[in-house]
């Protein structure tokens, strides 16, 4: 999923899922892991930020995703934002 041909796609699909969509906890997860195995961290950080419901795989598709692209000053921002939100 490295690829920009990967990441045009998981944008182009973002984009077509109407915004009553994005609500739904399990579909912005789903979104979010896709961000992140793309590399996307902006969009997938814009992404969790801006969500209401925050449930907990959503923190581990991003803190899975920081892990895998080895940006650990990311992780303490993520934690930090789950002992707030709590």
């Amino acid at each position: 999923l490295k690829t920009k041909e990967a990441l045009d796609l998981v944008k182009k699909i973002s984009k077509q899922i109407p915004k009553s969509f994005y609500s739904n906890p399990h579909l912005l997860t789903s979104l979010l892991d896709a961000l992140m195995k793309c590399g996307d961290v902006a969009h997938a950080e814009a992404l969790f930020y801006s969500s209401k419901e925050k449930v907990l795989p959503m923190y581990g598709a991003m803190m899975k995703g920081i892990n895998r692209l080895n940006i650990y000053d990311n992780a303490e921002l993520a934690m930090s934002q789950l002992f707030i939100s709590l």
